[in-house]
């Protein structure tokens, strides 16, 4: 239980950078892009691409948030319980959307990569599609030891 502690407060700490890096990044990049539009033009996207990729970025802080919480309630209520199973179903869910949102912006501002970029940008995204469907595996993983555990308790 101590590993999970610690990986718990490792989230808090990532998800409070990520917060601080949103914020910073909607402050310094997003706010100058829309008000400055005119110097933008070399975006697929124009002054809209910071705004892009810091939604992007809020909706991998989702997920995040998400794992946090499943976690929170494993230390809370044991590693078998209904809302950890809910939370980390929700968080893959949650990085599955990401990645394919993700693809389309790829696919958008493809002209703006170069061929490694590009090659780089899909992998990553189907990396996140793998951690995301992994979140969603352990959750039935969670649910189905919840009612073993459950059938084993009434057993006894």
């Amino acid at each position: 239980m101590k590993k999970v502690k610690l990986l718990y407060r490792l989230l808090i700490f990532i998800n409070l950078a990520t917060f601080v890096l949103i914020v910073t990044q909607i402050f310094g990049l997003v706010i100058p892009d829309i008000v400055n539009s005119s110097q933008t033009k070399n975006h697929a996207l124009g002054a809209f691409n910071n705004l892009i990729l810091t939604g992007l970025l809020s909706v991998i802080l989702m997920g995040s948030f998400k794992i946090q919480q499943g976690i929170k309630h494993i230390i809370k209520d044991g590693f078998f319980n209904r809302i950890s199973e809910l939370k980390f179903r929700k968080a893959g869910l949650i990085f599955v959307g990401f990645a394919l949102l993700r693809t389309a912006y790829i696919i958008l501002a493809r002209n703006e990569f170069k061929l490694n970029e590009l090659i780089n940008s899909f992998i990553m995204a189907f990396l996140v599609v793998l951690v995301g469907m992994g979140l969603l595996i352990f959750s039935d993983f969670i649910k189905n030891g919840g009612v073993i555990k459950e059938e084993n308790d009434l057993t006894i």
